[in-house]
């Protein structure tokens, strides 16, 4: 059994993760993360979480997912101070995690929520259900994923993300 709370430890804030981002990468967060604006009632649901929640991400500076999600998961937690997110790269675990891996690779992000205890409440991987479900060769499911490209889907997503964190 691996030993989240040690990975955790190890981790880095988004501030200090960013810093260690090149300008072009940092710009494609920043094109999703300042504009967001998430529905009052999704941030309601975010503040009134009172209990103490770590959550681990596995992210990569380059990937579009990770700009779009990551950045989405930051707001959120800015709204409650209840809530600890640390980062790694994909290659400080890529030999643990084993659980979370897809096709044999941890897909990124992983965002792995945990209790004060560093108990396991739930993980996302790398986009919400319905992007991953989208078939993008139909019209309907091309749309769906360039919503989600143009962070058009983030109150979808951070739905999601509550739903692992309160245990709905």
């Amino acid at each position: 059994m691996i030993n989240l709370k040690n990975l955790f430890e190890k981790g880095l804030s988004f501030r200090s993760f960013m810093l260690n981002v090149d300008d072009e990468n940092k710009n494609k967060f920043m094109k999703y993360y300042i504009p967001m604006e998430i529905d009052p009632e999704i941030k309601n649901k975010i503040t009134s979480i009172k209990e103490e929640l770590n959550i681990l991400g596995v992210v990569e500076p380059w990937c579009p997912d990770c700009h779009i999600n990551l950045s989405l998961l930051e707001k959120m937690i800015s709204y409650n101070d209840y809530i600890t997110l640390k980062l790694v790269t994909r290659d400080d675990v890529k030999d643990e995690l084993d659980e979370y891996k897809v096709d044999g690779k941890i897909k990124v992000p992983t965002f792995i929520v945990m209790d004060k205890d560093f108990n396991i409440k739930g993980a996302f991987i790398e986009k919400i259900d319905m992007v991953k479900n989208a078939d993008i060769e139909t019209l309907e499911g091309s749309k769906i994923n360039m919503k989600y490209k143009a962070g058009k889907l983030v109150n979808e997503t951070a739905e999601e993300l509550l739903k692992i964190m309160i245990g709905a």
